[in-house]
């Protein structure tokens, strides 16, 4: 139960926000239907959860107190570490706000980190390896037919609805 809930709607938004980010640059999408390996595709959605991927703050509690630049946070106090900003830290990625979707390393922490790690992350990469491609093959002219509606939220980051024109 838990991949289905946690996994399913940070996977459509994966799978949706790299969608639209090729629909708003053609250039992004030429070079994404030219990704000839598994390895190549593989690199490529890396790249599309770091960009701008589908869980931009996480919460975490802390376990003990702490001071953080003069901020006291206590034993019990949530926590929001904005994972976006991690993934566009330009002391870690070389020009961070472009997608490069040969970028290697790419050590993003969309996933977390450690202990709390995402266990549905093979999922969500197997998935969007294989529905990103297929999409995007099927339907090379694909294009915006509206403004994307956005969901509120803040921990999951993705449209509620994203209005295409499919064309093959």
């Amino acid at each position: 139960i838990l991949f289905l809930f946690a996994g399913h709607e940070t996977t459509t938004n994966l799978i949706t926000m790299a969608s639209l980010a090729m629909m708003r640059d053609e250039g992004l999408r030429q070079a994404f239907l030219a990704l000839d390996t598994p390895d190549a595709i593989e690199c490529a959605v890396e790249e599309f959860l770091r960009h701008d991927g589908p869980t931009p703050v996480m919460v975490r509690v802390a376990t003990e107190d702490h001071v953080l630049d003069g901020q006291q946070i206590k034993a019990g106090d949530k926590v929001y570490p904005v994972i976006a900003s991690a993934n566009r830290d330009p002391d870690v990625f070389a020009d961070p706000d472009r997608i490069d979707l040969a970028r290697d390393p790419n050590r993003h922490m969309t996933f977390g980190f450690g202990t709390h790690f995402c266990l549905g992350a093979p999922l969500a990469r197997m998935e969007a390896q294989i529905a990103l491609p297929a999409l995007h093959r099927r339907f090379p002219h694909m294009t915006l037919a509206g403004t994307p509606d956005w969901a509120d939220g803040v921990t999951l980051r993705g449209p509620a609805s994203l209005p295409v024109r499919l064309a093959s």
